[in-house]
């Protein structure tokens, strides 16, 4: 009852779900349960493209995903565990898909233009290289999009473009491997974008009426943190109001939210409240404010 409870409280929060539930589970990919079926799906994903592969694929303890270069050889390191919330918070395969995609295109995208000489493409390059051999690969363009959609953020930070620019990068490359796009409401992420939450700092103490839950974390245990009825995570200290990060809803039923930061770093709440990791720490719990 308290799993109830507290999955209904936090819904009455968010009026919108992220993604469709109809999703065409008939052509998708096999799940990406070993380090052998990444490295056969980013074999597929090279063919798709029509290029050849110059990179080595493992597994890592990285928070989700990653390209790299290390002397002078190409890695694509990724999270298993993070590959398994993804695909259950999204609820498509394809989103798996989509990461190795983007990460292969950090390698590739630019290798046929300067034979590899500039050592990685850039963030909105590997979306558009994602986004084309998704499309080849037989991906819908909201499969495509699936995973952006819940892990870019709706601003810009130091090292990612915003969520906007990078589902149009998406949509880019998917149009450009022949997909036709329809100029739908659903397809117009602009316009259902929240406005940029500025960061709050103000000499008051946070209204009760406006928190929706309170937040313990185990490495700040004598700061209080809340999330507050416009989903903002916020911290309060010396009578001064912060904003740290933001909740947002996904279709998992075990990990039902995320909370993210600016620079694009985000935990998971499972269905209890709890707070990990993208490698499965407990970080905290979160507990639903009692009226």
């Amino acid at each position: 009852m308290k799993i109830k409870i507290l999955s209904l409280l936090l819904s009455f929060f968010l009026t919108t779900t992220l993604f469709s539930q109809d999703w065409e589970t008939a052509r998708e990919p096999a799940v990406i349960a070993s380090v052998n079926d990444a490295a056969q799906m980013a074999e597929e994903i090279v063919k798709a493209a029509g290029l050849k592969s110059n990179f080595r694929i493992a597994e890592a303890q990285v928070p989700n995903a990653m390209a790299v270069v290390y002397q002078g050889k190409r890695y694509i390191l990724y999270n298993p565990h993070f590959i398994k919330i993804l695909t259950r918070a999204t609820g498509t395969k394809w989103a798996a898909v989509s990461v190795l995609a983007h990460e292969i295109g950090h390698h590739l995208y630019r290798n046929s233009v300067n034979k590899g000489k500039t050592p990685l493409a850039t963030e909105l390059e590997a979306d558009e290289f994602s986004g084309y051999v998704l499309q080849k690969m037989g991906a819908s363009l909201e499969e495509a999009q699936a995973a952006m959609k819940i892990l870019g953020t709706s601003y810009a930070t130091r090292t990612h473009p915003a969520r906007n620019d990078r589902i149009g990068s998406i949509a880019l490359g998917w149009e450009n491997a022949g997909g036709v796009i329809e100029e739908t409401a659903e397809n117009t992420v602009s316009a259902a974008e929240p406005e940029i939450v500025q960061p709050l700092r103000q000499p008051s103490v946070l209204s009760p009426k406006n928190i929706a839950a309170t937040i313990y974390f185990n490495a700040s245990p004598g700061t209080d943190y809340y999330l507050t009825t416009r989903m903002n995570v916020v911290k309060v200290e010396d009578n001064q109001l912060e904003l740290i990060g933001r909740m947002t809803k996904t279709n998992d039923r075990d990990y039902p939210f995320i909370i993210y930061d600016d620079s694009g770093y985000r935990v998971y709440v499972d269905a209890y409240g709890k707070i990990v990791s993208g490698r499965g720490i407990v970080l905290g719990k979160l507990s639903v404010r009692e009226s």
